[in-house]
């Protein structure tokens, strides 16, 4: 039977685990647990939702819930401003191009004869005509013409 080489993220968390709960030892040594813990701890201590204290010689790690809680809303707001941001850009970079961006306002095809961007071309029908600009042909009749009943 063959083991599995540890990683050398699950070797530094192997080195911690004995400072660790077991749930939580157990699961910081698994392949994904491990490189999520060295990615994810060194920011919780920075922002001070994680601290050690020293008690006789033992360590304790201390997790602040309200800190924690202030740390994420910071950082749903800084994500929710860098996605306007990068949206902004791309209306600036598309409006310097001459190109429509999807949406509402862009009700039909360029009016200027360029061809769409990549990712913008009009739904089209196998006859070939926009979907939009398609007449509905009434029923040939009232009986349908294929299925259970079409066939007699």
């Amino acid at each position: 039977m063959s083991r599995k080489k540890k990683t050398l993220a699950q070797q530094a968390i192997g080195l911690a685990s004995p400072v660790l709960p077991a749930p939580v030892a157990k699961v910081a040594g698994t392949r994904w647990g491990s490189r999520l813990a060295i990615l994810l701890l060194p920011f919780l201590f920075a922002t001070g939702v994680l601290t050690i204290s020293w008690n006789n010689g033992i360590p304790t790690v201390n997790f602040d819930r309200a800190r924690a809680w202030l740390v994420g809303q910071q950082v749903g707001a800084r994500v929710q401003e860098e996605a306007v941001r990068v949206a902004q850009d791309v209306r600036e970079r598309q409006a310097a191009t001459g190109l429509q961006s999807l949406g509402p306002q862009s009700a039909g095809p360029q009016s200027s004869g360029q061809q769409p961007a990549w990712g913008q071309a009009q739904p089209t029908s196998w006859q070939g005509q926009p979907a939009y600009q398609q007449q509905r042909q009434p029923a040939q009749s009232a009986a349908p013409q294929w299925g259970p009943s079409a066939v007699r």
